[in-house]
């Protein structure tokens, strides 16, 4: 993650600092019985002070610049196997280096804007890497137009909006076992369709309510092959089935065509599956996200989950069982949905 502060201290010319901080984690597994392990993990932090000369239009503005990396990293390495119980070998590094960059800021709003830029400590400038990042401006002074901002169309009181999601996805194993003359091939198909339709309404005050409907359809496929005897044959399919019901608020924090949102939802789903591990299971969830909201043309919301924070708790007839879990979620890489608005 990377945070970044500016000043303009005159026109076209900011200065400001960079933080940012990486952690890695990398295992490796080796031996006949994967019972050699090797855990790597690494930190690392840098500050880098910078100044940038930017040029071009308002909307979209270029800059390139310099500054100077001050980077701390640690690397920890643990390693285990059948003849040791563990060790560890820990290394630190400091590291000076000057910095390029070079970018563009394309401006939505007078107060909000994306930063696309590249960095590198090699000159000329190499590219390594592109990042995309989101700006607030602070402090900007921008002419009262005389007329006061309209309310874009999808935020208006009265209308309705349909949107949702979708995935369709397939997963084959293969576990192959050799015995003597005989060898067994077991193949495993497993085929997932998950829907979730929506429907909602606005009672106004940039406020949304509504309801989902989650459906879910999954079915696993094995089939068996001994080469021996050129014996073949396929176990029982397992489907599995739910169907549930989410009621949701949602609410768009500016009037604007770009800006942030926070929501929350509850709901139940039920599972029934049939087949070798038949029985029912009864979902419950609890769930608080935020985001930001771009109003896409006149009929259009595109939005993008940022973070979320969720509990569910879940019942299954066949084991008597019950469990909870919590998950909390934070990403600058966000899935994008989109929401058709009935005006």
């Amino acid at each position: 993650m990377s945070f970044t502060q500016g000043t303009f201290v005159r026109n076209n010319l900011l200065v400001g600092a960079d933080l940012r901080y990486n952690r890695d984690r990398d295992i490796k597994r080796r031996g006949f019985n994967f019972d050699a392990v090797t855990d790597s993990r690494t930190g690392a932090l840098s500050v880098v002070p910078f100044v940038r000369h930017f040029w071009g239009k308002q909307t979209l503005r270029g800059y390139i610049g310099g500054g100077l990396s001050v980077a701390y990293s640690q690397n920890r390495v643990f390693s285990s196997n059948t003849f040791s119980r563990g060790s560890e070998n820990r290394t630190t590094n400091w590291q000076v280096s000057p910095e390029v960059q070079a970018g563009l800021l394309y401006s939505i709003t007078p107060r909000w804007g994306l930063d696309l830029n590249t960095r590198s400590s090699v000159i000329p400038l190499v590219l390594g890497n592109l990042n995309l990042g989101l700006v607030v401006l602070t402090g900007v002074k921008t002419r009262t137009r005389p007329e006061p901002r309209r309310t874009p169309n999808q935020l208006l009181t009265g209308n309705w909006l349909v949107g949702g999601s979708f995935s369709v996805s397939s997963q084959q194993r293969k576990l192959i076992s050799a015995q003597e003359q005989v060898q067994v091939v077991q193949t495993q198909t497993t085929q997932v369709v998950n829907l979730r339709p929506s429907f909602g309404y606005m009672p106004g005050g940039r406020w949304v309510v509504g309801v989902a409907i989650p459906i879910r359809n999954q079915t696993i496929t094995n089939e068996f092959l001994r080469s021996a005897r050129a014996n073949s044959g396929s176990g029982a399919d397992v489907t599995t089935k739910g169907i549930g019901l989410e009621p949701f608020v949602k609410k768009y924090l500016l009037q604007s065509r770009f800006g942030p949102y926070v929501g929350a939802q509850g709901g139940w789903i039920t599972e029934r599956t049939v087949g070798s591990a038949g029985g029912a299971t009864t979902r419950y969830n609890l769930r608080v996200s935020g985001g930001l909201a771009y109003m896409l043309g006149q009929r259009f919301i595109a939005e993008a989950e940022l973070a979320s924070l969720g509990h569910e708790w879940s019942s299954m007839t066949v084991t008597n069982e019950d469990r909870s879990q919590t998950d909390v979620a934070l990403t600058l890489r966000p899935a994008l949905s989109l929401t058709y608005v009935f005006l």
